[in-house]
C-alpha cells in the first residue's frame, strides 16, 4: 500500500476524532464533563486533532507528488 493512502486514511480518522471532540465540548457545557473530560480539555483535543489532520493532508499531497515523479521514499 502506498504511503500517501495510509496518510490520507490517518488524516480522515484524525479529522473525524477532532469533530467528535468538538461536539463533546459543546455537549459538556461550561462546567460539565463528557466521558470525564472537561469542556476546555475537549476544545484543546479538537484543536490538536484538526491540526494533525491538516498536517497529514499536507504530507499526503507531498507524497502524492513524489509518487507522481517516481521518487518514492
Amino acid at each position: 500500500m502506498k504511503l500517501s493512502k495510509i496518510l490520507h486514511v490517518l488524516s480522515i480518522i484524525a479529522g473525524f476524532l477532532g469533530v467528535l471532540a468538538l461536539i463533546g465540548a459543546w455537549l459538556a457545557g461550561e462546567n460539565g464533563t463528557v466521558l470525564g473530560f472537561s469542556q476546555q480539555h475537549c476544545f484543546y483535543d479538537a484543536i490538536v486533532l484538526v491540526l494533525v489532520a491538516i498536517w497529514l493532508q499536507l504530507a499526503t499531497m507531498h507524497h502524492m507528488m513524489l509518487e507522481k515523479h517516481h521518487e518514492v521514499i
